[in-house]
């Protein structure tokens, strides 16, 4: 949350002490979020200055933020012009706007701070007051504030309540409050960081159990088509009966059924085109067509059911998990194929080459790198891996070469060879079987003889696994897909 008038005006008091420090150096941490290195020579101290939405803040900070990984345009002028200056003074203008002046032998430089709750900024102020630059430029354009003209306030805003404040000293520091603050947003950003992971994992385990409810509904739609598959046999069987009764060409025919009640006639639809032995052969077929998926589909059934399940146990588990289960959660909902999406991939420069392997993640983290093409397989296993990592290829089949990245003198773990091996076996010929022979090895085994055709490797010290394949394995592996 953002700092209250009340608690601003007590912090600044507090940041008495600093002044006097010189500014060793600056650092914007987001776009409305900086720091300032203050140096005395009894010891140093950081000043946090932030007006970002939600969390406007002015204190003491124990430990900066982290550094973003391009640096903002507003720091460049900062640092131009605030390293090696001294800390003149920190007042309070106006409500929720801290002046923080700064002197050094060009002249006084002045960082106005708007530490409003929502629209706040931070603007730079030569010694006229002219505005040398925003750090949020969409803000300064919607003032209609232009750089080299005298800065003008926002327009008056409704006062806060002067309700007393919440904050409590923390700590037995020098900066009290300060630490309260920095404790406070600790702990919101926390909390906030806790949300998001769980919303992050929620939505795809949601969604997981959507499609286990719509995949349970077709199979159950297909296990009610089994009594109209007897109806079938049961016409084929009364066809078979009386054969002799049907004519050629007929539409239907109505024959006579013995049943413990006494006789009763029954009308059979019936192909024209075809003959009599052929109908009764066509019913044969539907009929045992549906029995004999009847057994995949209950097995199919208690299958999604059973995952549904876990999904579901999964899902109560997310929402009330703690930071530190979040990863744990996470491994669970891959192997369920309900994991989060990667995040994007960033976009590629035309001219910049694909690496000869696409990148995937095993359930432990582990790097699992698949050749493109038979050149690419050649390039990773003599030129990328190592000769600790796993070396994995499809027994007697074309394919990709896999290399699982190990640490020198570690072994795999067992879901590890597993999505290798099952990455092996679906960038093959053999995908979509049910069994397939994969052989692994170490990358310092397989050896490449000159005047082979691009793919082709001797090896040796394997062993062959043969892998059962499981499809949602598979999934899972695949939408772990990460940019090369």
């Amino acid at each position: 949350m953002s700092i209250t008038p009340l608690e601003l005006r007590a912090v600044v008091d507090e940041l008495a002490p600093l002044l006097g420090a010189r500014v060793e150096t600056v650092r914007v941490h987001a776009e409305r979020e900086m720091t300032l290195s203050l140096f005395f020579p009894a010891g140093a101290f950081t000043l946090l200055v932030s007006a970002e939405p939600g969390r406007a803040r002015l204190h003491v900070a124990s430990r900066r933020p982290t550094a973003p990984a391009t640096p903002f345009p507003f720091q460049v002028l900062l640092r131009r012009e605030l390293t090696g200056a001294r800390l003149a003074a920190i007042t309070l203008p106006e409500e929720r706007v801290a002046r923080i002046v700064f002197d050094r032998a060009r002249g006084q430089l002045t960082l106005l701070a708007e530490l409003f709750t929502r629209d706040g900024n931070l603007f730079l102020l030569d010694k006229e007051e002219k505005l040398l630059s925003g750090a949020s430029r969409d803000l300064v354009r919607d003032r209609h504030l232009t750089s080299g003209e005298v800065y003008r306030s926002p327009p008056p805003r409704e006062r806060s309540s002067r309700e007393p404040s919440s904050l409590e000293p923390a700590g037995s520091g020098p900066f009290p409050l300060s630490a309260a603050l920095e404790e406070r947003d600790r702990a919101r950003e926390a909390a906030r960081a806790l949300e998001e992971g769980r919303r992050r994992l929620l939505l795809p385990v949601r969604a997981g159990l959507a499609r286990a409810d719509r995949t349970l509904d077709k199979l159950s739609e297909e296990a009610a088509r089994v009594p109209a598959a007897y109806e079938d046999r049961r016409l084929a069987d009364l066809l078979k009966q009386n054969l002799h009764a049907v004519q050629r060409g007929s539409k239907e025919v109505v024959l006579t059924e013995w049943t413990p009640e006494g006789p009763r006639s029954v009308r059979v639809t019936l192909d024209p085109a075809l003959s009599a032995r052929d109908n009764m052969e066509r019913y044969y077929r539907r009929y045992r067509r549906i029995a004999d998926s009847a057994a995949r589909v209950e097995a199919r059934r208690a299958e999604v059911s059973a995952r549904r399940e876990e999904l579901a146990q999964l899902f109560r588990a997310v929402e009330t998990a703690r930071e530190e289960d979040l990863h744990r959660l996470e491994r669970e909902a891959r192997r369920l194929a309900a994991g989060p999406r990667p995040p994007p991939r960033p976009r590629r420069a035309r001219d910049a080459p694909l690496p000869p392997y696409r990148l995937f993640r095993s359930l432990q983290g582990v790097a699992l790198l698949v050749g493109r093409n038979a050149e690419a397989n050649d390039e990773l296993t003599v030129t990328v891996a190592r000769g600790n990592d796993l070396w994995l290829h499809a027994r007697g089949r074309g394919g990709a070469h896999v290399v699982a990245k190990l640490e020198k003198g570690k072994a795999p773990d067992g879901d590890t060879l597993l999505d290798a091996a099952h990455l092996a076996a679906h960038f093959s010929d053999a995908r979509g079987e049910p069994v397939v022979e994969v052989v692994v090895t170490r990358a310092k085994f397989v050896k490449k003889k000159k005047g082979t055709p691009p793919g082709a490797v001797t090896y040796s010290q394997e062993r062959t696994l043969n892998l059962r394949v499981e499809p949602p394995r598979v999934e899972r592996l695949l939408a772990s897909e990460e940019t090369a």
